[in-house]
């Protein structure tokens, strides 16, 4: 042995090989106990998030295996209050690249649904409701005891995985029915099929001030009508987005007067979906009765507002949709409503569209 080990200790590259091997050993056995480390870590998170509802084999594909993730703005509240889920949960797992600086975030939350009530179904009713000094807001939680809103978002390179969409509509699904079994609530299960996704919209324009926009006008660009980009001066567009509606009234600065009225044009858009489709038609049911048999309007007048309507199933949801325009000249309200229709109808995902007519008002 000792011969053995004197020839060893003499060789001119054996014992060097030798601590190279060692040293990748070691290294190898604290990367394998690091790595089992942060699997069980990475698994007791997902067993902890959102009640430990999220799909675990769905979550781990959009997650970084070779991060770290961390828990944070954990909350699980959907224990029986009263009739049902009051205060309901959220969840955010995050993580950090161990060599850079790029991070993501995996979140979901779920909140009861305190939309505002109407007291009417037209543009001007649902405006002023969402205007009101004194909205329901505060008491709404006494209401908000069956209905509630589930949504997730992902940020980082899991985004771009491939069927990313469908996984998180699962953990959508998933948060929604655990919330259900823990309140009580009766009816079907959500399945992934019934999350709807974001309303999508035309691409942002940077020279554009979007920021004080609201969503439900969003998808409204000046150059529809010849306009110019709204400035310090002008009137903020107003809108409303909730479960059952969307509204949105905006005017529109003239680029080129055609004459000296011509200075401001003005759009509404309004889509009504669900429990109050049978108000809208009441409400309207004149004008709906009257659409592309009303008589072209008069010349002369100081403006002229046309209104076209359409029925399509929006983002899953049968919707009724009507979108006015109001113009100097009734040549270009003619001229350009049925395309600021279908421009509207596009940014809100709506398909299988029927346009029902025109009419002037």
């Amino acid at each position: 042995m000792a011969a053995a080990w004197e020839r060893f200790i003499g060789h001119r590259v054996l014992p060097k090989a030798a601590l190279v091997v060692l040293a990748a050993a070691l290294v190898a056995g604290f990367l394998l106990v690091r790595s089992e480390r942060r699997d069980a870590h990475n698994a007791e998170v997902l067993d902890t998030a959102c009640g430990g509802v999220l799909p675990r084999a769905a979550i781990s594909g959009l997650l970084p295996g070779d991060e770290t993730w961390e828990l944070y703005r954990d909350l699980d509240l959907t224990g029986p209050s009263g009739r049902g889920p009051r205060t309901l949960l959220r969840c955010s797992v995050q993580w950090d690249e161990f060599w850079g600086d790029a991070s993501g975030s995996l979140e979901l939350a779920a909140v009861p649904v305190l939309d505002f009530a109407p007291t009417g179904v037209r543009l001007r009713d649902i405006l002023s409701a969402s205007a009101a000094k004194e909205p329901r807001w505060a008491t709404a939680y006494l209401d908000a005891t069956t209905r509630f809103r589930v949504h997730a978002s992902l940020q980082g390179d899991g985004a771009e995985v491939a069927g990313a969409p469908e996984k998180l509509r699962g953990a959508v699904a998933a948060a929604a029915n655990h919330i259900r079994d823990r309140g009580g609530c009766g009816g079907p299960a959500v399945k992934p099929s019934d999350v709807r996704p974001p309303p999508t919209g035309p691409a942002e324009d940077p020279d554009e001030e979007s920021d004080a926009v609201p969503p439900s006008c969003r998808w409204f660009r000046p150059g529809m009508l010849d306009g110019r980009a709204w400035g310090r001066d002008d009137r903020e567009p107003d809108g409303v987005t909730g479960d059952d509606v969307d509204a949105c009234s905006l005017s529109v600065p003239r680029a080129k007067p055609a004459n000296r009225l011509d200075h401001v044009a003005e759009v509404g858009s309004v889509s009504w979906r669900g429990p109050l489709l049978p108000e809208v038609r009441t409400a309207y049911g004149a004008e709906l009765a009257a659409l592309s048999g009303a008589p072209e309007p008069e010349s002369g007048e100081k403006s002229y507002t046309l209104a076209v309507w359409a029925e399509s199933s929006c983002s899953g949801a049968r919707t009724l949709s009507r979108v006015t325009v109001t113009t100097a000249e009734s040549a270009l309200a003619a001229g350009r409503a049925d395309r600021i229709l279908a421009a509207y109808l596009a940014a809100s995902d709506c398909r299988a569209v029927k346009v029902l007519g025109k009419v002037w008002k």
